[in-house]
């Protein structure tokens, strides 16, 4: 699998564990709401620290490196490259922010009695429905620009190396899900 159909595969992974955390927080479920946002939140942290670390910046040093070139058929302008990612990194923050407070509100009911559970359920469902919302734009940006960028702009002993770092990245568990 290249690194393009495995972060894309990833997707669609992320995508199945957010469907299950919207199962559980309409079915009312405290305990599994908590579990499956919380594992939603760190592999999503995984996918984005595959892009942080490794995918971004082998697409922006090949950038560079191809504005060096001349003849780079369809690849992107090194300005075009660092508006793109520096608005993926934007949506990680945005994304990683909005599932801590989730998470942290599900900690919190889950821990101690609230009299209002349903409430803090939907508002905890209104977050991660934004969340959705502005993930299924920023996949297909990832999905229609950036991953193909790899191709057009790495030779394939390079997009080889990348893409096993890539895999390091997505196996890299926290520790708090080795137990289970």
């Amino acid at each position: 699998m290249n690194n393009r159909t495995l972060l894309a595969h990833d997707h669609s992974e992320l995508d199945s564990l957010l469907h299950a955390a919207f199962s559980a927080l309409a079915a009312g479920k405290i305990e599994q709401s908590f579990e499956t946002v919380d594992t939603f939140w760190a592999r999503l942290a995984m996918h984005i620290r595959a892009e942080h670390h490794q995918l971004f910046p082998a697409v922006l040093r090949a950038v560079n490196a191809a504005a060096q070139k001349t003849g780079v058929g369809g690849s992107p302008s090194r300005e075009i490259a660092q508006v793109r990612i520096a608005q993926l990194r934007e949506d990680h923050e945005y994304f990683m922010g909005e599932l801590a407070a989730a998470v942290n509100e599900l900690r919190t009911l889950r821990e101690k009695h609230h009299e209002d559970e349903t409430g803090v359920l939907r508002k905890v469902e209104a977050r991660i429905t934004a969340v959705s919302r502005r993930l299924e734009v920023h996949n297909k940006v990832e999905e229609s620009e950036v991953y193909q960028w790899v191709g057009m702009l790495l030779e394939v002993p390079e997009q080889v190396a990348l893409n096993k770092k890539i895999q390091c990245e997505l196996r890299n568990l926290p520790q708090r899900f080795e137990r289970k």
